[in-house]
C-alpha cells in the first residue's frame, strides 16, 4: 500500500507539472500542487518506507523534474503553441503625417505628459517635451515629430 501511495503522489505531481508547463503557463496553483505532491512523496517515502527509499524517491523526482524542464525548453511540442508570425502593421495616426514642427494648436485635454491637441481641426495625441503639465485650452507649438509621436511646448 505504501508503494501505491508513493507512486500516486509522484504521478499526481508530474501530471500537475506537465499541465502547468503545457496547458496553463505561468506560476499557478497546478504548479504549486505538483511541487507539493512531489515533496509529499519524498517525505512519505522517508517516513513510511525508509531512508533508502526516500533517497531514491528524491533522486527520481529530481530526475523527472530535470527531464520535464528539458522537454519544455528543447521539445518540439511547445512550438505548436508559439506565435511564429511577425506583425508588421502599425497603428499610425494619419493626421500626424500632415503636421510639421513649428505648427501651433490648442490643447483639448490637459497634457499631463500626454493629451489631445487640435491643430487646424486635426486632433492628435501629443506629448509635452519638457515634462511640465499644460492645462486644457492653452496654445502650444510642435517642437518635434519623432516616430509618430508629436512633442509640443507651451507658447
Amino acid at each position: 500500500m505504501e508503494l501505491f501511495i508513493l507512486f500516486l503522489l509522484i504521478f499526481l505531481g508530474i501530471v500537475m507539472l506537465v499541465v502547468e508547463v503545457a496547458l496553463i503557463p505561468g506560476f499557478g496553483i497546478t504548479g504549486i500542487i505538483g511541487g507539493a505532491s512531489l515533496m509529499a512523496a519524498v517525505v512519505y517515502a522517508f517516513i513510511a518506507i525508509g531512508t533508502l527509499a526516500g533517497w531514491f524517491t528524491l533522486l527520481g523526482s529530481l530526475l523527472l523534474c530535470v527531464l520535464l524542464i528539458y522537454w519544455a525548453v528543447y521539445g518540439k511540442s511547445l512550438d505548436r503553441m508559439a506565435l511564429k508570425e511577425t506583425i508588421e502593421s502599425s497603428v499610425a495616426d494619419p493626421n500626424v503625417a500632415t503636421l510639421s514642427a513649428g505648427m501651433r494648436g490648442v490643447t483639448i485635454t490637459r497634457l499631463a505628459s500626454i493629451g489631445n491637441v487640435d491643430f487646424d481641426g486635426k486632433i492628435v495625441e501629443a506629448t509635452v517635451r519638457n515634462g511640465n503639465f499644460i492645462d486644457a485650452d492653452e496654445n502650444v507649438e510642435i517642437v518635434l515629430i519623432e516616430e509618430g509621436t508629436v512633442y509640443v511646448k507651451k507658447v
